[in-house]
């Protein structure tokens, strides 16, 4: 009977334990942009799917566990283009052959935050994103001759942002902005063929803009 009994108290505590512990954890479906922050940078867009467990509603740390997927591209203004009325503009850097790609990047990270409340629906936070993940697709070197370049390779940045949730029933919508240290310069020298002689310009994805959907779980 006492065995019983103990059993009993320990299958009700184990499941008090799982519930108080599903109640601190939330998904963070959301999409983000990653880039130069003009037409003529890296441009980065894409998805994110994560899980934040914070101890408490409105504790100063939280940690959450991110994935990414996101689609980045470049080219460097060495080709012609069309205004509105069909006019062919020349290239900015006609002399310079041309550098374009496409990439795709599924990453995971981990994103500790500090939070602060200036209000029971608002918060504002502080956080940092150690990512690592894959970097794959294709250069395309315009010169003479066309060279084109595919890979594979492991990958690793680092964001610092500021961010703001608010509180809406029982989910929350967050956004934050920030720099990340992704840059695909190595990557493109590394693999640029002797007889290219063109001009690499910098190819960090310096902007990292967030907006994500809180949902607890």
């Amino acid at each position: 009977m006492r065995s019983c009994i103990s059993f009993l108290l320990f299958v009700l505590f184990g499941t008090t334990l799982t519930v108080n512990a599903q109640s601190k954890f939330s998904l963070t479906p959301g999409f983000f942009y990653n880039g130069g922050g003009f037409k003529e940078e890296v441009q980065g867009y894409g998805a994110n799917l994560g899980l934040e467990y914070k101890p408490a509603p409105n504790h100063f740390f939280s940690l959450e566990l991110r994935t990414r997927y996101g689609y980045y591209s470049f080219d460097d203004g060495t080709k012609w283009t069309e205004d509105s009325n069909g006019v062919l503009i020349p290239p900015k850097n006609p002399d310079k052959a041309r550098l374009e790609y496409s990439l795709f990047s599924p990453q995971v990270g981990l994103v500790p935050k500090l939070h602060f409340y200036p209000d029971d629906d608002l918060s504002l936070f502080f956080e940092n994103e150690f990512s690592m993940g894959l970097v794959s697709g294709r250069f395309k070197y315009w010169g003479q001759p066309c060279v084109k370049k595919s890979f594979t390779e492991p990958i690793f940045s680092y964001t610092i942002g500021i961010g703001a949730e608010y509180k809406i029933n029982k989910w929350s919508l967050a956004g934050s902005i920030g720099y990340s240290t992704l840059n695909f310069r190595s990557k493109i020298i590394k693999r640029q063929p002797e007889n290219y002689q063109g001009w690499i310009p910098n190819q960090s994805a310096g902007l990292m803009i967030n907006i994500l959907f809180k949902i607890p779980l």
